[in-house]
Protein backbone atom coordinates (compact mmCIF):
# COMPACT_ATOMS: atom_id res chain seq x y z
CA UNK A 1 0.00 0.00 0.00
CA UNK A 2 2.77 2.36 0.94
CA UNK A 3 4.32 2.13 -2.31
CA UNK A 4 0.92 2.16 -4.70
CA UNK A 5 0.62 5.51 -2.04
CA UNK A 6 3.95 6.48 -3.13
CA UNK A 7 3.91 6.25 -6.90
CA UNK A 8 0.96 7.86 -7.19
CA UNK A 9 2.18 10.84 -4.78
CA UNK A 10 5.24 11.20 -7.42
CA UNK A 11 2.80 11.11 -10.73
CA UNK A 12 1.07 13.59 -9.01
CA UNK A 13 4.12 15.73 -8.76
CA UNK A 14 5.30 15.33 -11.65
CA UNK A 15 1.77 16.25 -13.47
CA UNK A 16 1.74 19.18 -11.39
CA UNK A 17 5.00 20.30 -12.55
CA UNK A 18 3.91 19.37 -16.16
CA UNK A 19 1.10 21.56 -15.73
CA UNK A 20 3.07 24.60 -14.40
CA UNK A 21 6.21 24.47 -17.11
CA UNK A 22 3.40 24.09 -19.87
CA UNK A 23 1.51 26.84 -18.53
CA UNK A 24 4.87 29.00 -17.81
CA UNK A 25 6.94 27.92 -21.55
CA UNK A 26 3.76 29.34 -23.61
CA UNK A 27 3.15 27.54 -27.35
CA UNK A 28 6.78 25.96 -27.11
CA UNK A 29 5.18 23.54 -24.45
CA UNK A 30 2.17 22.01 -23.54
CA UNK A 31 0.45 21.64 -20.22
CA UNK A 32 -0.18 18.13 -19.13
CA UNK A 33 -4.22 18.81 -19.15
CA UNK A 34 -4.05 19.82 -23.09
CA UNK A 35 -1.94 16.20 -24.06
CA UNK A 36 -3.64 14.28 -22.09
CA UNK A 37 -7.25 15.93 -23.88
CA UNK A 38 -4.84 15.75 -27.16
CA UNK A 39 -4.35 11.78 -26.21
CA UNK A 40 -8.35 11.43 -26.05
CA UNK A 41 -8.80 12.63 -29.33
CA UNK A 42 -6.65 10.67 -30.94
CA UNK A 43 -8.39 7.90 -29.28
CA UNK A 44 -12.27 8.83 -30.12
CA UNK A 45 -11.20 10.07 -33.42
CA UNK A 46 -9.28 6.81 -34.40
CA UNK A 47 -5.86 8.67 -35.62
CA UNK A 48 -3.73 6.76 -33.64
CA UNK A 49 -5.71 3.24 -34.11
CA UNK A 50 -3.91 2.23 -37.48
CA UNK A 51 -0.23 3.87 -36.59
CA UNK A 52 -0.72 2.21 -32.99
CA UNK A 53 -1.40 -1.14 -35.07
CA UNK A 54 1.18 -0.82 -37.53
CA UNK A 55 3.83 0.21 -34.92
CA UNK A 56 3.11 -2.85 -32.51
CA UNK A 57 3.38 -5.80 -35.57
CA UNK A 58 6.88 -3.69 -36.34
CA UNK A 59 7.92 -3.94 -32.36
CA UNK A 60 6.53 -7.90 -32.05
CA UNK A 61 8.06 -8.97 -34.70
CA UNK A 62 11.49 -7.70 -34.31
CA UNK A 63 11.31 -8.08 -30.72
CA UNK A 64 10.51 -11.72 -30.84
CA UNK A 65 13.15 -12.01 -33.33
CA UNK A 66 15.82 -10.81 -31.16
CA UNK A 67 14.76 -13.11 -28.62
CA UNK A 68 14.63 -16.09 -30.56
CA UNK A 69 18.19 -15.55 -31.50
CA UNK A 70 19.61 -13.65 -28.18
CA UNK A 71 18.45 -16.04 -25.47
CA UNK A 72 20.04 -19.28 -27.03
CA UNK A 73 23.19 -17.46 -28.23
CA UNK A 74 23.22 -15.82 -25.03
CA UNK A 75 22.75 -18.90 -23.01
CA UNK A 76 25.29 -20.52 -25.44
CA UNK A 77 28.22 -18.21 -24.74
CA UNK A 78 27.39 -18.68 -21.39
CA UNK A 79 27.38 -22.52 -21.67
CA UNK A 80 30.09 -22.77 -23.80
CA UNK A 81 33.73 -21.32 -22.96
CA UNK A 82 35.14 -22.07 -26.59
CA UNK A 83 31.48 -20.61 -27.96
CA UNK A 84 32.13 -17.42 -26.01
CA UNK A 85 35.51 -17.44 -27.44
CA UNK A 86 34.53 -17.29 -30.90
CA UNK A 87 31.43 -14.99 -30.53
CA UNK A 88 32.83 -12.48 -28.08
CA UNK A 89 34.14 -9.83 -30.01
CA UNK A 90 31.53 -9.76 -32.90
CA UNK A 91 28.62 -9.63 -30.24
CA UNK A 92 30.71 -6.60 -28.24
CA UNK A 93 31.72 -4.52 -31.50
CA UNK A 94 27.76 -4.40 -32.15
CA UNK A 95 26.69 -3.71 -28.74
CA UNK A 96 29.15 -0.64 -29.01
CA UNK A 97 28.02 0.50 -32.46
CA UNK A 98 25.30 3.07 -33.21
CA UNK A 99 22.32 1.31 -34.85
CA UNK A 100 21.35 4.85 -36.29
CA UNK A 101 24.57 4.93 -37.90
CA UNK A 102 23.98 1.57 -39.99
CA UNK A 103 20.65 2.88 -40.69
CA UNK A 104 21.69 3.83 -44.51
CA UNK A 105 23.10 0.33 -44.52
CA UNK A 106 20.20 -1.20 -43.61
CA UNK A 107 18.11 0.83 -45.79
CA UNK A 108 20.41 -0.45 -49.07
CA UNK A 109 20.24 -4.43 -47.61
CA UNK A 110 16.47 -4.57 -46.20
CA UNK A 111 14.87 -1.16 -48.30
CA UNK A 112 12.19 0.35 -47.16
CA UNK A 113 9.58 -1.79 -46.40
CA UNK A 114 8.83 -4.08 -43.28
CA UNK A 115 12.30 -5.37 -42.88
CA UNK A 116 13.86 -2.54 -43.02
CA UNK A 117 12.06 -1.46 -39.92
CA UNK A 118 11.92 -5.24 -38.31
CA UNK A 119 15.72 -4.99 -39.11
CA UNK A 120 16.38 -1.98 -37.15
CA UNK A 121 14.11 -3.08 -34.05
CA UNK A 122 16.00 -6.64 -33.61
CA UNK A 123 19.29 -4.84 -33.77
CA UNK A 124 18.39 -2.78 -31.16
CA UNK A 125 17.59 -5.68 -28.56
CA UNK A 126 19.59 -8.44 -29.85
CA UNK A 127 22.87 -8.05 -28.07
CA UNK A 128 21.39 -6.75 -24.69
CA UNK A 129 19.50 -9.77 -24.84
CA UNK A 130 22.33 -11.64 -25.66
CA UNK A 131 25.02 -10.02 -22.87
CA UNK A 132 22.42 -10.54 -20.15
CA UNK A 133 21.78 -13.83 -20.50
CA UNK A 134 25.22 -14.84 -21.07
CA UNK A 135 26.13 -13.31 -17.96
CA UNK A 136 23.16 -14.79 -16.15
CA UNK A 137 24.29 -18.56 -17.16
CA UNK A 138 28.10 -18.03 -16.25
CA UNK A 139 26.75 -16.90 -12.54
CA UNK A 140 24.96 -20.54 -12.26
CA UNK A 141 26.86 -22.21 -9.57
CA UNK A 142 29.21 -24.89 -10.56
CA UNK A 143 27.85 -26.85 -7.80
CA UNK A 144 24.62 -26.96 -9.39
CA UNK A 145 25.71 -27.88 -12.57
CA UNK A 146 27.73 -30.69 -11.38
CA UNK A 147 25.22 -32.41 -8.99
CA UNK A 148 23.25 -32.03 -12.57
CA UNK A 149 25.99 -33.88 -14.40
CA UNK A 150 25.81 -36.52 -11.56
CA UNK A 151 22.36 -37.40 -12.32
CA UNK A 152 23.06 -37.85 -16.19
CA UNK A 153 22.51 -34.44 -17.25
CA UNK A 154 25.01 -33.62 -20.15
CA UNK A 155 25.00 -31.58 -23.19
CA UNK A 156 20.78 -30.44 -24.40
CA UNK A 157 19.74 -31.85 -21.17
CA UNK A 158 21.93 -30.01 -18.68
CA UNK A 159 21.15 -26.92 -20.67
CA UNK A 160 17.57 -27.67 -20.46
CA UNK A 161 16.80 -28.91 -17.19
CA UNK A 162 19.87 -27.19 -15.21
CA UNK A 163 21.29 -23.85 -17.04
CA UNK A 164 17.72 -22.06 -18.25
CA UNK A 165 15.95 -22.58 -15.08
CA UNK A 166 18.63 -21.70 -13.03
CA UNK A 167 19.20 -18.38 -15.08
CA UNK A 168 15.88 -17.61 -15.71
CA UNK A 169 15.47 -15.02 -13.45
CA UNK A 170 17.91 -13.32 -15.42
CA UNK A 171 16.74 -14.27 -18.22
CA UNK A 172 13.57 -12.58 -17.72
CA UNK A 173 15.30 -9.36 -17.13
CA UNK A 174 17.41 -9.37 -20.45
CA UNK A 175 13.62 -9.86 -22.14
CA UNK A 176 12.79 -6.73 -20.16
CA UNK A 177 16.05 -4.51 -21.17
CA UNK A 178 15.45 -5.78 -24.60
CA UNK A 179 11.27 -4.69 -25.30
CA UNK A 180 12.71 -1.30 -23.65
CA UNK A 181 15.13 -1.51 -26.70
CA UNK A 182 13.09 -2.54 -29.04
CA UNK A 183 11.01 0.38 -28.39
CA UNK A 184 13.35 2.53 -28.61
CA UNK A 185 14.28 1.39 -31.97
CA UNK A 186 10.54 0.97 -33.07
CA UNK A 187 10.54 4.83 -32.51
CA UNK A 188 14.06 5.52 -34.06
CA UNK A 189 13.19 3.72 -37.81
CA UNK A 190 9.47 4.96 -37.86
CA UNK A 191 11.11 8.20 -38.03
CA UNK A 192 13.94 7.66 -40.15
CA UNK A 193 11.66 6.64 -42.75
CA UNK A 194 8.42 7.98 -41.56
CA UNK A 195 5.48 5.25 -40.51
CA UNK A 196 3.86 4.80 -37.53
CA UNK A 197 3.87 6.55 -34.20
CA UNK A 198 7.06 8.31 -36.58
CA UNK A 199 4.46 9.48 -39.03
CA UNK A 200 2.09 11.22 -36.46
CA UNK A 201 5.70 12.70 -34.62
CA UNK A 202 6.50 14.51 -38.12
CA UNK A 203 3.12 15.53 -38.97
CA UNK A 204 2.33 17.79 -35.65
CA UNK A 205 5.88 18.73 -35.23
CA UNK A 206 6.37 20.31 -38.27
CA UNK A 207 2.67 21.89 -37.48
CA UNK A 208 3.75 22.80 -34.10
CA UNK A 209 0.99 20.78 -32.71
CA UNK A 210 2.97 20.19 -29.54
CA UNK A 211 0.40 18.89 -27.36
CA UNK A 212 -0.99 16.05 -29.66
CA UNK A 213 3.34 15.51 -30.36
CA UNK A 214 3.67 14.90 -26.85
CA UNK A 215 0.02 12.93 -26.52
CA UNK A 216 2.23 10.47 -29.00
CA UNK A 217 5.11 10.24 -27.11
CA UNK A 218 2.89 9.74 -23.93
CA UNK A 219 1.65 7.07 -25.88
CA UNK A 220 4.53 5.67 -26.66
CA UNK A 221 6.13 5.90 -22.83
CA UNK A 222 3.39 3.95 -21.95
CA UNK A 223 3.33 0.97 -24.48
CA UNK A 224 7.44 0.84 -23.11
CA UNK A 225 5.81 0.93 -19.57
CA UNK A 226 2.83 -1.45 -20.06
CA UNK A 227 5.59 -3.95 -21.62
CA UNK A 228 7.93 -3.95 -18.82
CA UNK A 229 5.52 -4.27 -16.33
CA UNK A 230 3.98 -7.42 -17.97
CA UNK A 231 7.40 -8.99 -18.58
CA UNK A 232 7.96 -7.65 -14.41
CA UNK A 233 4.87 -9.60 -13.51
CA UNK A 234 5.89 -12.65 -15.65
CA UNK A 235 9.34 -12.60 -13.42
CA UNK A 236 7.52 -12.68 -10.29
CA UNK A 237 5.19 -15.00 -11.22
CA UNK A 238 7.61 -17.54 -13.15
CA UNK A 239 11.76 -16.55 -12.90
CA UNK A 240 12.15 -18.53 -9.21
CA UNK A 241 11.03 -21.72 -10.25
CA UNK A 242 12.50 -25.01 -9.11
CA UNK A 243 15.47 -26.86 -11.11
CA UNK A 244 14.90 -29.99 -12.53
CA UNK A 245 17.64 -32.33 -12.54
CA UNK A 246 16.67 -35.64 -15.25
CA UNK A 247 16.73 -39.39 -13.37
Amino acid sequence: MSRRRNLLVGLALVAACWEAAGRLAGPSFAPISAVLLATLDLYLSGRILEPLASSLVRFALGYLLAVAVGVPVGALMGFSPTADAALDTYVHVFFVTSVASLLPFLILVAGTGLGFYVAVVFLFAVFHVVLTVRTGVQQVDDALVDTGRVFGAEGVALYRHVLVPAALPVVVAALRIGANRAVKGMVVAELWIYAGFGSLLHSYQRYSQIDYALAVVLTIALLAVGVTQALAWVERRYAWTTVEVPT
